[in-house]
């Protein structure tokens, strides 16, 4: 078992990755508990059967440990009958055994907004479709707990349309690592359909047409694929198989879709049918691409760090413009300029030597129009709301700018580093900090109107999930298997009664 465990962690390597993988092997070991108190249940049990005197001899010093520190042998036989019983009930089952396409109460209406085609739902990234305000307390409307028994983390963000939320997930074993895609119901809580996954999935899914389209993978994966879902039962329609990583979301434009697929470049392919339209090689793209006025851009945080501007026809590139820093932030476009984040470090750990910006560039050019210098990584995208662009950072502020010029509006400081992208309505801003808040801060002046710690639910949370705001309400997913609905109005309940 030691040996086991030492290959196991021992394969466990850092990448150098804007995402690295999340769901570390720790997590998942102690999320299966039981399959490890199986495999000691059955070497007890096969030592007492089958064992020579050697391993007769140890048992019975194991019999004289638990008898010296007063351990009662009722104790010991409970736990490891239910160590044997649960953990061989979990192993027969498999780690995705829970993960089946699962359709229940598909006959319920959708309402509200009919697609959410891209990440943050639009080009200008804003992350709020709907005509309704956001809430204005952060007060939990209820907290979905995924019990599988395995580690799950929702890092993903999620999509919602009409009542139903859509969003990617990575679960853990000892055994592998896998993933899933979820559709619940805002109102009820209730998982209407799972989609399991082979690889884990940190892209954020784009809903289209009735249909749901998201990647698979982190950084160390390959040979992912682009999967489209039945919006409404989860079943699968097609998959789009790549020789790496789909950490990106499509942005889906005109019945096409364009998405970055990690060392394998950028495709445009049917959204329709899955079939390739055109391919851009040589380059390394993990971010959500954008469609702006007929052209796609993208960028790079891999060797000569660059954004590029290409057909989206044809794919043949028009312009590509050097950075400093790594490309890592989905672009957004506003009228004649595209904006991207760029910096150092990725979003677990800032560099030796922190570094961050964003620049705003010509859309038909290229040029630099402005640059705004952060103390830190720039890994969000950038959201843009009444003239005005917003976006967080590794530094531990979210910042407000003039879209046009970049003139400084608001800087507010919020204390733990901003990793994941806000969610912006014409009067707030929701932005989450990697250590588990979440904030509601006036568009007009920064000043934070509330704010919601997750940890007050579960110690163990971290945010790299992105707020959606829709129906009313916050929707944001995090690690530690939750997703929390943010903005009851009824202050009176508590959660347990949610």
């Amino acid at each position: 078992m030691l040996c086991f465990m030492f290959l196991f962690f021992g394969t466990a390597s850092s990448a150098h990755a804007v995402i690295p993988q999340l769901l570390g092997p720790l997590t998942a070991l102690l999320s299966i508990v039981p399959q490890i108190l199986a495999f000691v249940g059955v070497a007890l049990i096969t030592a007492l059967v089958f064992a020579r005197d050697t391993t007769k001899m140890l048992f019975y010093k194991f019999c004289g440990f638990v008898s010296a520190h007063k351990i009662t042998v009722p104790v010991v036989g409970a736990i490891v009958l239910f160590g044997t019983v649960f953990g061989a009930y979990q192993l027969l089952r498999g780690p995705n055994a829970a993960l089946e396409v699962n359709a229940q109460n598909t006959g319920r209406n959708v309402k509200g907004v009919s697609a959410w085609p891209t990440f943050r739902g639009n080009k200008n990234r804003t992350g709020h479709l709907d005509t309704l305000p956001g809430p204005t307390n952060g007060t939990p409307a209820w907290v979905f707990k995924d019990d599988v028994a395995m580690a799950v983390d929702f890092n993903s963000s999620p999509a919602v349309v009409g009542n139903r939320l859509y969003i990617g997930s990575s679960h853990g074993s000892i055994f592998s690592l896998g993933g899933a895609t979820y559709c619940i119901d805002t109102e009820s809580r209730e998982v209407i359909w799972r989609y399991a996954s082979p690889i884990p999935i940190f892209s954020s899914p784009a809903v289209a047409g009735g249909r749901v389209y998201i990647g698979e993978g982190y950084h160390q994966d390959s040979n992912c694929a682009l999967r489209c879902l039945d919006a409404k039962t989860g079943e699968p329609i097609w998959h789009f198989q790549t020789t790496s990583h789909v950490e990106s979301t499509p942005f889906i434009s005109q019945g096409k879709l364009y998405f970055t697929a990690g060392a394998d470049g950028v495709y445009c392919i049917d959204a329709l049918e899955g079939q390739e339209i055109w391919h851009y090689e040589d380059v390394h793209a993990d971010m959500a691409p954008v469609e702006h006025n007929g052209k796609v851009y993208f960028g790079t945080g891999y060797g000569d760090y660059r954004i590029y501007a290409v057909d989206a026809q044809t794919g043949n590139e028009i312009w590509s413009k050097q950075m400093p820093y790594p490309v890592w932030g989905s672009p957004s476009a506003y009228e004649s300029l595209v904006f991207f984040g760029l910096g150092r470090g990725n979003f677990s750990d800032s560099a030796a030597t922190p570094a961050g910006k964003v620049v705003a560039l010509n859309v038909e050019t290229g040029d630099i129009v402005w640059e705004h210098e952060a103390k830190d990584a720039v890994l969000t995208a950038i959201a843009i709301q009444n003239g005005s662009v917003i976006f967080g950072s590794r530094d531990g502020s979210v910042y407000c700018l003039r879209a046009t010029d970049g003139e400084h509006h608001w800087q507010t400081e919020l204390g733990a580093p901003v990793v994941s992208s806000p969610a912006v309505t014409p009067d707030i801003v929701y932005a989450a900090t990697k250590n588990g808040y979440v904030y509601a801060l006036s568009t007009n002046d920064g000043k934070v109107e509330w704010e919601f710690n997750l940890r007050t639910v579960t110690r163990n949370v971290e945010l790299y999930s992105s707020p959606a705001v829709a129906n009313g309400f916050v929707y944001i997913g995090s690690s530690d298997r939750y997703i929390f609905c943010l903005g009851d109005d009824d202050t009176s309940k508590t959660i347990g009664d949610r």
